[in-house]
């Protein structure tokens, strides 16, 4: 502290201090022999001196006033204070939506968490508000116990960045924040302080129970594999760079690219609405709708593409092929004979609602034969059935009634599959290439032409079915894929 002034008198002696913050005026009185005679007004007068009238503490000095007619004094009462300056308030950021931070780790805490459904992010529309963001305050200025100003300091305006994916919503009845928009479709990222709307979901490591099922409105790439039972939805394309390790479901609007191995199963299934390339697939069930392209291979998987099926370099065994511009492999089957079907179709039927109505035909046939054990001899001699005890007649009656319905049913899926059969024909183009060699066990089809091989053959072949007969043909090989 420090003394800024002092006063001697028959009634007291008086000595001001001032704090270090110069926030606080502090008072030394010391009595003096006519200390009874003391009043207010004197050391009032002698603190106005140093400070301002509203800023003493009227109910301290009466109390140091008290004391002195008892002759007694004080070391260091406060007798007057300043008022400090109120900080500007710092801008800040209020979210309103989940933003993604990249190696979120799951809490081990959460035992009964759902790990396949985490929801990290949040699929983001172009136009939509994402966050609000508050502008900093100027704060309010102070006053010092000698009556001096105390500036104040202006709130700091927020540290985060943004970049052109996110853009400010002007707004005139609102003047304290700011609308952020989201510029393009994505998800909101937030990284070193520079926050953005991402169209690709990238995933450094695996998809795992870290990260849980994907279903995202952009691109997906994976770093690194596809454990065993998680899917990835996406409007845009997905990209694993290494494989994915079984009973998957992978949905693309875009296209498809798995740079490893990629290893289907029971309830696996991969649907893109353009193209799918793999380095080596077993036991996939593909829907595409453009081509599908094998590095290496493929074995026993169940194939229908929109356009060509392209492995010049790579061996496909086994398992069934749709495809509707045509087939172009190294290798067809293998020296086991094991039976490699390739079928050229018709555009609907290599769509996902043919292989819809032929699930449901199954289906119904499965549903029929079950209900035909469950009938017995009254399905061909229903004369039988109003002979029967009340009880077991309408038993017999609810299942027949149930089986006609399910047979009127099945023959109209049976009647929509043969009007898609007959709708389009096959691509005169279509054709089946060869580059190495086609084993036996291999089988063509195509609408009413169908063979199968009994013996190998060596490529470069190209194979197309006669149009005048019900074979298959060799012909001069060219090229799938011209140019």
């Amino acid at each position: 502290m420090r003394i800024v002034h002092r006063y001697q008198s028959e009634q007291m002696n008086i000595e001001l201090s001032i704090s270090d913050d110069r926030l606080k005026l502090f008072a030394k009185v010391v009595p003096q022999p006519k200390h009874e005679e003391a009043n207010e007004g004197i050391l009032i007068e002698e603190l106005l001196k140093v400070t301002q009238g509203e800023l003493i503490e009227r109910d301290v000095v009466e109390d140091i006033i008290r004391q002195l007619h008892e002759n007694k004094g004080c070391e260091g009462r406060r007798v007057a204070k300043g008022q400090p300056p109120v900080l500007g308030r710092d801008g800040k950021i209020v979210w309103l939506v989940r933003r993604f931070r990249q190696g979120s780790a799951v809490s081990s805490s959460r035992e009964l968490a759902d790990f396949y459904n985490l929801g990290l992010f949040e699929n983001i529309e172009a136009g939509r508000e994402v966050a609000r963001v508050y502008k900093p305050s100027e704060g309010q200025p102070g006053i010092d116990v000698m009556g001096v100003p105390i500036a104040s300091k202006a709130g700091k305006p927020v540290a985060e960045r943004f970049d052109k994916t996110l853009e400010f919503k002007p707004d005139e009845q609102r003047d304290d924040y700011q609308t952020l928009l989201a510029a393009v479709t994505g998800y909101a990222h937030e990284e070193n302080g520079k926050v953005s709307i991402r169209n690709t979901l990238n995933i450094a490591g695996n998809l795992d129970y870290e990260m849980g099922h994907i279903d995202f409105i952009g691109n997906v790439r994976v770093g690194g594999d596809v454990q065993k039972g998680f899917h990835i939805k996406a409007r845009g394309d997905i990209e694993v760079a290494g494989s994915v390790l079984g009973e998957n479901q992978l949905t693309s609007d875009g296209s498809i690219t798995i740079r490893g191995f990629h290893q289907g199963g029971e309830g696996s299934i991969l649907r893109a609405r353009n193209n799918y390339s793999v380095g080596l697939v077993q036991n996939v069930t593909a829907d595409v709708g453009g081509s599908i392209t094998i590095l290496k291979e493929a074995r026993d998987c169940s194939f229908r593409a929109s356009a060509a099926v392209i492995a010049s370099q790579a061996t496909i065994v086994g398992g069934t092929i749709w495809c509707v511009k045509g087939l172009e492999a190294k290798i067809l089957g293998n020296p086991a004979g094991v039976r490699t079907i390739v079928e050229l179709r018709n555009e609907l039927e290599v769509t996902p609602e043919y292989r819809r109505v032929e699930e449901s035909i199954k289906k119904h046939e499965v549903a029929i034969a079950a209900l035909e054990l469950h009938i017995g001899p009254y399905l061909r001699n229903r004369k039988r059935v109003p002979l029967l005890a009340a009880k077991f007649k309408m038993k017999i009656t609810e299942l027949l009634n149930k089986y006609d319905g399910v047979q009127a049913s099945l023959t109209k899926l049976q009647e929509s599959l043969q009007q898609m059969h007959e709708s389009k024909p096959t691509e005169e183009s279509s054709r089946v290439n060869v580059l190495g060699m086609a084993y036996a066990g291999v089988v063509l089809s195509a609408a009413t032409t169908k063979t199968q091989f009994q013996e190998n053959k060596q490529g470069p072949l190209s194979f197309k079915p006669d149009p005048a007969g019900a074979e298959w043909v060799s012909v001069p090989y060219e090229p799938l894929l011209k140019g």
